[in-house]
């Protein structure tokens, strides 16, 4: 690798993408390839070892995942990253799990990508500096805990966790990492057995990689689970370290840490369980009425089955309001979501969505009060998205409020900000619940809310929007008192997103 000129492959089937990515790493002093499709991208990467492999998930002849496994083999030490508009927990794992140093999703801006590779490079880099480090470490491995300054820069720079030891067992080197992964003593020095100082089940899983590697395997790889419930799970690998002439000097251990991977793995594994369930209840309660109705057990009199009628109709609403609602979270995590950014008048949102809920609205006796600022400004907004924000919040503000009682829509700007809140004079929240009010799937269970309908993902795609336009959302409430939700939005959003067309 040229210290000023570093390789950068660009592995693309859109035109537009492989030029807009060469014209701006150009201008960052790369050296770029492009390839047009799967097939190109491993003839061009196979020619010679790159620092950085921008590879897209979908191609019409080869898949990226392939691209990327056959490239691996050949340079393990490339860092490649996935491009995509189908990002998501499925492929992020998926990625990672075949060597991918991180995704990006489809569309991104230029100062995106840019981050993204150079933080890529950085750790090249290191990766490099480490493979030099290794040769030196075949010459001379007893002598590796008396160097200073650059190589001992290079090891406690890696964020693994990185010891050596030799032949009896003596650690020769641990990094900070390693330090604080077992918890070492800060006065631990060159010459220190392992035995007195790693926990018995590490003892061993080295132990056994270590005579795995005296019968020729080259690399070995365990994971375990070192804090129960996924606090802490890692991937440590041991490999030895070779003299000139082939013979074992020592053995190096790399510990990284992958509880987010396992964490997005359960994580994946729970959102299934919920939806499954969430989608049983109205399926068997809907199918239950349907049985009994067509089975006449209370006569052929039609009027006698009318509220199972209706509590059909409100469950398979339920249903429908669900799916909608795991679809729109799905299109945000795919990036499929389409904006048109228009000015939008706040008031008139607002008026717009107490009239299409004025019926519920009149039904519990509740008044409804507006206190706008003078020369309110319009935003930029999606007119669709954020009138789901407000119709978001001003359901639950009908829905969780007294009879009797009262709704109060507040708006101001603060510098260059708009602040909207919406607030009621319902049963309100206890602290614990508040902490956990923006999660997929929670909703509040206590007596006062258990005939209440709804989702548990309405809240959460109100954050996803407002989080998109790089604004907060805060909730402020008392038990038995009422709750107050306030956004603040930026009053100008001008996104510069990177498309094939840049």
């Amino acid at each position: 690798m040229e210290e000023n000129k570093p390789c950068l492959l660009v592995v693309d089937d859109e035109m537009g993408m492989r030029e807009g990515i060469r014209r701006i790493f150009t201008m960052e002093g790369y050296d770029v390839t492009v390839a047009e499709n799967g097939s190109e991208g491993i003839a061009r990467g196979s020619e010679h070892e790159y620092d950085v492999a921008l590879i897209d998930l979908k191609m019409p002849d080869i898949d990226g995942l392939t691209v990327l496994r056959t490239l691996k083999d050949k340079f393990p030490d490339t860092e490649y990253m996935m491009i995509t508009a189908f990002a998501g927990i499925d492929t992020a794992v998926e990625a990672t799990r075949h060597g991918a140093y991180t995704y990006v999703p489809k569309p991104f801006t230029p100062d995106q990508i840019v981050f993204e590779v150079n933080r890529a490079l950085g750790k090249r880099r290191l990766t490099l500096e480490t493979r030099e480090l290794r040769a030196e470490q075949e010459r001379r491995m007893l002598e590796i805990s008396q160097e200073k300054s650059r190589l001992r820069t290079v090891i406690n720079a890696i964020n693994d966790a990185v010891f050596v030891t030799n032949l009896e067992d003596e650690i020769v080197l641990a990094n900070p990492q390693t330090r604080s992964l077992f918890k070492f003593p800060s006065t631990i020095k060159a010459g220190d057995k392992i035995s007195d100082i790693l926990p018995v089940e590490v003892i061993e899983l080295i132990r056994e990689a270590q005579e795995k590697t005296r019968d020729g395997i080259e690399l070995v790889s365990h994971e375990w689970e070192m804090k129960p419930g996924l606090e802490l799970v890692v991937n440590m690998k041991t490999a030895p370290v070779k003299d000139a002439e082939g013979n074992i000097l020592g053995f190096v251990s790399t510990i990284q840490d992958v509880t987010q991977l396992k964490r997005l793995d359960a994580q994946k594994s729970q959102f299934v369980s919920m939806v499954a369930h969430e989608l049983k209840a109205p399926v068997a309660a809907v199918s239950g009425y349907l049985e009994t109705m067509h089975s006449r057990v209370l006569g052929d009199d039609i009027s006698v089955y009318e509220k199972m009628i209706a509590r059909s109709k409100e469950r398979l609403q339920a249903l429908i309001d669900l799916v909608n609602d795991l679809l729109n979270i799905s299109r945000r995590d795919l990036g499929t979501i389409r904006r048109e950014i228009v000015a939008v008048d706040v008031p008139d949102i607002v008026e717009n969505t107490r009239e299409l809920l004025q019926g519920e609205i009149d039904s519990r006796g509740l008044s409804f009060e507006t206190e706008y600022e003078a020369g309110l400004p319009a935003i930029d907004v999606d007119r669709d998205e954020f009138t789901r924000v407000v119709t978001n919040l001003l359901s639950n503000a009908i829905k969780y409020n007294r009879e009797q009682g009262r709704i109060i829509v507040r708006a101001q700007t603060d510098n260059d900000s708009l602040l909207l809140s919406v607030s009621d004079t319902g049963i309100g929240m206890k602290e614990q619940d508040q902490e956990m009010l923006f999660r997929q799937f929670y909703r509040i269970k206590n007596d006062e809310t258990r005939a209440i309908p709804g989702t548990g993902l309405g809240l959460s795609i109100v954050r996803q929007i407002i989080d998109s336009y790089h604004g907060n959302i805060e909730v402020e409430s008392v038990w038995q008192r009422g709750t107050t939700f306030t956004i603040r939005i930026p009053i100008r959003f001008s996104p510069i997103r990177f498309s094939p067309d840049t």
